[in-house]
């Protein structure tokens, strides 16, 4: 049997919901309720796809801190002289690109 989801306001909707609210529109005009469940399902499908976008982000900015915590830590042991020659080729290689 389907798991309920939930949806708004405390509302339960089962998986199918679209199915049967998709058949129920082809038959005749949607009713207010086949329109309401219909638009449950699509705010479910864009709050699950705004929360995986949101996932994704939060662990690229995980890993770029993890990567710049190590860049840190390189760079702390740099010695000063390569630190000096790295930062005018850097600088050379920033104006180069204006």
């Amino acid at each position: 049997m389907p798991r309920p989801v939930r949806s708004g306001q405390g509302a339960v909707a089962s998986p199918n919901m679209s199915e049967q609210a998709h058949t129920a529109a082809t038959v005749s005009e949607p009713t207010p309720e086949v329109v309401a469940q219909l638009l449950d399902v699509v705010a479910d499908q864009s709050v699950d796809h705004a929360l995986s976008d949101i996932e994704r982000m939060i662990a690229r900015l995980r890993a770029n801190a993890e990567e710049a915590a190590e860049a840190r830590e390189v760079l702390r042991n740099t010695p000063a002289p390569v630190l000096r020659e790295a930062l005018r080729l850097r600088a050379a290689r920033i104006e180069a690109t204006r």
